[in-house]
């Protein structure tokens, strides 16, 4: 495609960032801040019946789809079950797996190896015309973009754009007062062949969202700082930084599931 039929071509309409969402949870609480987000979300065993609002959802799905890719091309697809035959259907294919049946939304996490070239050229246009890059330049980096990730597997690569998006729903799924667990246990060619997808389709994970039935479960404690970062080097051991008092949280000011 010349510079002439790139400038002249029928504009692409994508999506703005989200502007328009809730401002709180459903029960009117403060939404989560990020810090609680990390401190507080856990592998939910069993979930409620409790419905997740349609804003809520719509939520999730939109900030999820904002968060980054390699090159921006989103090689990324998501498929919400709600309904309950279907949550039935995919449960048999994930091992039977109780939480898939009761949590009210399950995800479907999907990676597509290469129908991302499809995309490549229009997203970057669409790119150049907002500003980032130039439309003479989509060509070029088109070709790079393509001759870059052919060096890498192709499943390795759309997991770990589609990771990055899962986390990112289940991330605001916490920050509105839901529950969620992050599943890798399924027979991805079951998932395939229940739900249509595509052959080059990679099954990445299955995202459950709802409220949590039961208790909450114990932080279960982190490998230490200077066991897993290393300084400039690795074996090099990372010293804790010592900050001053005012600039450090302090427990007053945490809720008692942070302390």
């Amino acid at each position: 495609m010349t510079v002439a039929s790139i400038d002249g071509a029928k504009r692409f309409e994508m999506d703005e960032p989200p502007t328009s969402f809730p401002a709180t949870q459903p029960d009117g609480s403060p939404l989560k801040p990020i810090t609680r987000i990390l401190l507080e979300r856990r592998a939910t065993i069993s979930f409620a019946s409790d419905e997740v609002p349609d804003d809520v959802l719509e939520t999730i799905l939109r900030f999820g789809a904002q968060a980054p890719s390699g090159y921006n091309l989103q090689p990324w697809r998501f498929i919400v079950v709600r309904d309950r035959q279907n949550r039935a259907r995919l449960q048999r294919v994930a091992f039977n797996q109780a939480k898939i049946s009761e949590a009210p939304v399950v995800i479907i996490g999907v990676g597509l190896k290469e129908s991302w070239r499809k995309e490549a050229e229009r997203i970057f246009r669409e790119g150049a015309r907002r500003g980032a890059g130039r439309l003479e330049d989509v060509e070029q980096k088109v070709a790079q973009a393509v001759k870059a990730l052919e060096q890498e597997r192709a499943d390795v690569w759309v997991t770990r754009q589609t990771a990055i998006a899962l986390t990112t729903m289940m991330l605001v799924a916490e920050a509105y007062g839901f529950d969620t667990v992050l599943m890798e246990g399924f027979d991805a060619e079951g998932v395939r062949r229940e739900f249509g997808l595509p052959s080059d389709a990679e099954v990445v994970g299955l995202l459950a969202i709802g409220r949590m039935r039961g208790e909450e479960k114990p932080y279960p404690g982190r490998l230490p700082l200077c066991e897993i970062v290393f300084k400039e080097r690795y074996g090099e051991p990372w010293t804790e930084a010592k900050g001053s008092p005012e600039r450090r949280i302090q427990k007053a000011d945490m809720s008692p599931d942070e302390r």
